[in-house]
């Protein structure tokens, strides 16, 4: 238990440095290394080994084709068709916030982005429906992780192969607490803020409702049915995730010449050129930590670190649900500080096998850390959400804590309930 104190001083030293996330695990874990004479020979190998899995191939494929279908004009045609769908209903500004930002979520992959493209475009319209500011920069704030959880999602991949687990199952166990707290986001919006939108004026005409419906519908379909397509392949068997992931740009390119032209919007293809180099600079970013993960993860695994753990953990109690509680706090924590995919690589293989051990299913326990750890990530005070929707609605962190709070709340009946009833998070799981 020493060494994993040290590494995580050092580690966090070094990254307070303001040195790259993966060179700081990488470093911490040389470092570390080097105080208990485990000999540096095996790191190349280690750090080969670690990215040298097909499957992660799938992970550049999903960037890149979340970054051409958001480039094409997606985030527009997806608000545009739910805004239609939820019609005059009492708080369906904020509710078309909520649920364009879980269904942009799982095309973009990324909390952050969804926070950028779907605030962008519903922060002002909500403040123009009458909303508070501070509520509207909490709520798509609190909204961006919601597509993190509904499959596919890049963290589900990086988990299931750190932990060696089946892609779509990890997937399905995000599922179930992904869309029910886009459902209770929604009511939440309903039952407390709907009166500060201004309804429209006017009678209520079912003709232009079903025609509005009808106009966004096919550019809106077509967005949904890239995770569609991804999601089906892989848990119907048909393609493994990183076949999944090379239909989807193939799909995406299409859509974007044919659905949404903005892609290419002129002749040199300069559009598709600049959406193609920032996918592989995302990509090689998480490629890299992937790659740097492996410092730390072999000397744990040379040290016995994950055992030493678990005993540790039964040390202080054998009751499963009270480490599960435990487990909940680390992880919420954990999440405030570190990005999403840096603590499933160094965390899942240490806090997994002790799961195990407490008889919690490896799968269950996807579910438990991917919602902490997005959970965390609109938790004060380093919340990376928070922070670019506060620099989007030109707001500081403190004006919106209260909204961002009351979120938190709504949130917290989730995570018990997928804490305690492993059969939310294994419902549709095989």
């Amino acid at each position: 238990m020493q060494l994993v104190g040290y590494f995580i001083l050092t580690f966090v030293g070094l990254a307070l440095l303001r040195i790259p996330i993966p060179f700081s695990a990488g470093l911490a874990g040389v470092i570390c290394m080097a105080s208990v004479g485990i000999p540096y020979s095996i790191l190349p190998a280690k750090m080969f080994g670690n990215i040298d899995s097909f499957a992660y191939l799938a992970i550049p494929a999903f960037i890149y084709a979340g970054d051409v279908m958001s480039l094409g004009g997606i985030t527009r045609a997806l608000v545009t068709w739910i805004r239609a769908l939820c019609g005059r209903a009492k708080g369906a500004v904020g509710s078309t916030a909520i649920i364009a930002s879980a269904l942009f979520g799982t095309i973009s992959g990324s909390s952050v982005a969804t926070v950028s493209a779907i605030g962008g475009m519903m922060l002002p319209e909500m403040v123009r429906s009458g909303y508070d500011k501070k509520y509207a920069t909490a709520l798509i704030a609190a909204s961006g992780f919601l597509g993190i959880l509904i499959p596919p999602s890049i963290p589900g991949v990086v988990y299931a192969i750190a932990v060696g687990q089946s892609v779509a199952d990890v997937w399905l166990a995000t599922l179930v607490p992904g869309v029910l707290l886009t459902i209770l986001y929604c009511v939440f919006n309903r039952i407390f803020y709907a009166k500060q939108e201004k309804m429209v004026e006017g009678e209520f005409n079912s003709k232009i409702y079903l025609s509005q419906i009808t106009k966004s519908t096919p550019r809106g379909l077509v967005a949904l049915l890239m995770p569609l397509i991804i999601f089906a392949g892989v848990y119907g068997g048909i393609m493994t995730p990183t076949e999944a992931g090379a239909v989807a740009v193939l799909y995406g390119l299409i859509a974007g010449w044919i659905i949404y032209p903005l892609i290419f919007k002129d002749k040199s293809g300069e559009g598709l050129i600049q959406v193609t180099r920032k996918s592989a600079v995302t990509a090689a970013g998480i490629m890299m930590l992937i790659a740097t993960a492996a410092v730390p993860s072999a000397m744990f695994t040379y040290a016995g670190t994950a055992q030493a753990v678990t005993d540790w953990l039964f040390a202080i109690t054998e009751n499963k649900y009270l480490f599960l509680l435990m487990l909940n706090l680390v992880l919420i924590v954990v999440g405030m500080f570190m990005e999403t995919n840096t603590a499933i690589l160094l965390l899942a293989p240490i806090l997994a096998p002790a799961a195990v051990a407490y008889g919690v299913d490896p799968v269950h326990f996807a579910a438990i850390m991917l919602l902490n750890l997005e959970i965390g990530m609109i938790t004060p005070p380093f919340a990376c959400n928070i922070f670019v929707a506060c620099k989007m609605s030109d707001l500081t962190m403190d004006k919106v804590l209260s909204p961002v709070l009351q979120f938190i709340a709504v949130c917290i009946p989730v995570l018990l309930a997928t804490t305690y009833i492993p059969q939310l998070a294994l419902l549709f799981v095989r």
